[in-house]
């Protein structure tokens, strides 16, 4: 895409976490179509998907000069991370997918928490945010301490997972649009 393109793409507010509750959906769907996909699969789709995201998260930071935030960025960068530890190490990732998805979304979570609280003074839906950054937290919780979890129940959970964060992302996102729809609240 080009600069332009990319500019336009994030220039109204809620933009990038419609995008990316869409891709958690998509992601989500993706698991619950192939149950029986190796472990090499998921861990390459977490891997593209966790990169996708992150990526948006920065992009998001540096387009939207407005609703700028260190946290977003953090946010991000986790996600970038991570699935690039799966993607180039998958035969590792695939031995340790649930410790690897746990810490990712625990970690997430509390940056989308913390997030969601510096904003509640200033945008109506922070619930939302703190909603998807809590559920994102518990994941991360439950996925790390049931490390006996069987690989398809991990596949079933971060489908579900994946789904709901999108559901609430793109809640978010609408909310986001319709506030910077609407008039200032300190207009004369």
């Amino acid at each position: 895409m080009s600069d332009v393109a990319d500019r336009k793409m994030f220039k109204n507010p809620g933009t990038a976490l419609l995008v990316r509750g869409v891709l958690a959906i998509v992601f989500g769907l993706l698991i619950l179509l192939l149950p029986s996909a190796t472990a090499l699969v998921v861990v390459v789709m977490f891997g593209i998907f966790a990169i996708i995201d992150g990526i948006t998260s920065v992009a998001h930071y540096f387009y939207d000069p407005a609703g700028r935030s260190r946290w977003t960025v953090v946010g991000g960068l986790i996600s970038i991370a991570a699935g690039i530890v799966a993607i180039a190490l998958p035969g590792i990732t695939a031995a340790a997918i649930g410790v690897l998805i746990g810490l990712w979304a625990l970690v997430l979570g509390l940056s989308q928490i913390i997030l969601a609280l510096a904003a509640r003074s200033f945008i109506r839906s922070w619930g939302l945010w703190f909603l998807t950054g809590l559920v994102t937290t518990v994941f991360g919780i439950v996925v790390l301490f049931n490390p006996g979890l069987g690989f398809l129940s991990l596949v079933w959970m971060l489908a579900g997972f994946a789904i709901l964060t999108g559901l609430l992302l793109i809640a978010s996102g609408i909310g986001l649009r319709k506030l910077a729809s609407s008039p200032p609240l300190f207009a004369r």
